[in-house]
């Protein structure tokens, strides 16, 4: 029986000797932990007890709990399952494609809201806080892969094109496509971990103490933000691949 000290509380304890022994390898990842009955025998602790040192685990991001098989171990250093280039291409016909070319399918019909923006989305879509936008919601999937995606336009801008009387936006690339028309279209993403939104953790499937990456694509049209994109996914699912260009400065 392994032996707990005190005054640690005994759930801390057993979580401390979890995580050194998956650190150590001793529980390899992809192999499944002793089960909870085991481990109370074990260290001559209850099953309650037990399960918040495995809550602990989970938190830490070392466990994933997969009922009913039971709790695996992951590794704190392993790429996500998915690897995604994050690029645009525009093909011969004059649509608009990510470069990853694994497409992302709406799990069911996108829905189509306003709301107003908040003080983040103002600020990269150049327009006033509380500005009502068009929205189209999806909730999409690749390879076993979960995430949100949100499609963008502000009012101030859609008045100026075909969804001012209809506000159910378009795909991406419908919408890229009227605008490139229109002038010279950029694109810039930025990329930032946070907690999950309550919704959002079970639309993802989240596991307790998972940060998302949230990726925001702003599209430009001759400088003028014009449209945004959102995606949420969790962060131990994607991992966003960019090529980085090499300015080079005169005299130099």
């Amino acid at each position: 029986m392994v032996e707990i000290k005190a005054p640690v509380s005994r759930w801390k304890q057993v979580a401390e000797y979890l995580k050194e022994r998956i650190l150590d390898g001793t529980f390899p990842a992809g192999q499944p932990l002793p089960s909870e009955q085991q481990l109370a025998e074990e260290f001559g602790l209850s099953r309650p007890t037990i399960r918040n040192a495995i809550n602990e685990l989970k938190t830490a991001g070392l466990v994933e709990v997969q009922r009913p098989r039971g709790t695996f171990v992951k590794s704190p250093t392993a790429r996500p399952a998915r690897a995604e280039q994050r690029s645009l291409i525009r093909t011969p016909e004059g649509s608009f494609e990510d470069l990853d070319g694994v497409g992302w399918q709406d799990v069911e019909p996108p829905s189509h809201v306003r709301v107003n923006a908040v003080q983040g989305q103002a600020e990269l879509l150049g327009i006033p806080p509380g500005e009502p936008m068009l929205v189209r919601l999806a909730v999409q999937n690749a390879e076993g892969v979960m995430r949100t995606h949100r499609l963008i336009v502000p009012f101030s801008v859609a008045q100026d094109t075909p969804w001012a009387d209809d506000p159910s936006l378009p795909s991406p690339s419908e919408v890229y496509v009227h605008f490139d028309a229109h002038g010279r279209m950029a694109w810039q993403e930025h990329v930032r971990a946070r907690m999950p939104l309550p919704d959002e953790a079970d639309t993802l499937k989240s596991v307790a103490g998972m940060p998302v990456l949230h990726i925001t694509r702003v599209a430009t049209l001759d400088k003028r933000p014009v449209a945004m994109e959102e995606i949420v996914v969790r962060g131990d699912a994607l991992e966003a691949v960019y090529n980085i260009p090499v300015t080079r400065l005169k005299g130099r």
